[in-house]
């Protein structure tokens, strides 16, 4: 599917997109914003404090009044800032504005998904040049009457963070752990990536939406540019295992449908199904009743 040749494609493409980027406007104003400057850490290099608010659940959405992160951040240069953490277990943490004062300010970041796993769930979040990590602990959710479980047999249950599929002899599930976004030549570019429940085999979806903004439907499933949709899974070394067929003139080749998305909680679920080959590149296996819910980062 020529999908490196497509990837350094768009990796150059982002590079010029960050470009672009550099400096913010005011629609209001016509104004420069400033980004702010400063760091997470003291004048020894270490972490400022962050605390943990709330009890998080395993397979339960956390309300972002109860449950956040309270971080500290030492400001030199007041301005505009966006601080995230990256995207572990399901979920993730961010908060956006700006800071009027220099010297130690106090933000609260807001989760955003929803934990897969009962485990102990490590993020690393940075600003300006400065990268520090903490840790939440996602309680089981079993016997709490509050939800959780794993799901399955459609995207209205099946976890927030999680996909699987079905061939005629198997089934695999597993995470989506990071979604990455690039907006190009009137296209948005949606990757889903993560990997199998107990194993290192990756799993990829990607969608392209015409008119970069992420809209629901039904997307079938080639690798011609500008167009790029389908879903593969590899092994631990990135080689095929299954992956759609590419050929767009293929009869019945799949589709990846997106159900719904919530441009607030950032919500995305779908479904996706079709031809394979094999790792051999030469049979054709069906893929059928493929699921995914995934909390698209910002």
């Amino acid at each position: 599917m020529n999908r490196k040749i497509f990837f350094a494609f768009l990796a150059l493409a982002f590079v010029a997109y960050l470009s672009s980027c550099s400096k913010e406007y005011s629609l209001e104003s016509g104004k420069t914003v400033v980004p702010a400057s400063g760091t997470l850490k003291d004048s020894s290099g270490n972490c400022l404090p962050s605390i943990v608010h709330g009890t998080f659940y395993n397979g339960v959405l956390p309300g972002s009044d109860t449950a956040y992160i309270e971080l500290q951040v030492s400001v030199t240069n007041a301005g505009s800032y966006s601080i995230r953490t990256d995207l572990q277990n399901g979920f993730m943490f961010a908060d956006s504005g700006f800071f009027n004062t220099t010297g130690i300010n106090t933000i609260l970041l807001k989760p955003i998904g929803t934990p897969i796993l009962p485990i102990l769930s490590s993020f690393s979040v940075s600003f300006d040049s400065s990268v520090c990590t903490f840790s939440v602990n996602v309680q089981d959710s079993t016997g709490t009457g509050l939800g959780g479980g794993t799901g399955g047999g459609g995207t209205d249950s099946l976890t927030v963070g999680t996909w699987q599929f079905f061939t005629d002899s198997s089934t695999f599930n597993g995470t989506i752990d990071t979604s990455y976004a690039l907006d190009t030549l009137g296209f948005r570019y949606q990757f889903l990536a993560g990997h199998t429940l107990g194993t290192d085999s990756l799993f990829y979806i990607f969608v392209s939406f015409p008119g970069g903004v992420i809209t629901p439907g039904s997307f079938d499933i080639q690798a011609a540019f500008p167009q790029f949709n389908g879903f593969e899974l590899n092994d631990p070394l990135d080689n095929p295992i299954y992956v759609n067929i590419t050929d767009p003139t293929s009869s019945n080749a799949g589709t990846v449908i997106v159900d719904s998305y919530n441009s607030t909680t950032r919500l995305m679920t779908g479904r996706f199904s079709g031809l394979t080959n094999d790792a051999s590149g030469n049979a054709v296996i069906p893929v059928t009743n493929g699921t995914f819910s995934v909390v698209i980062s910002p």
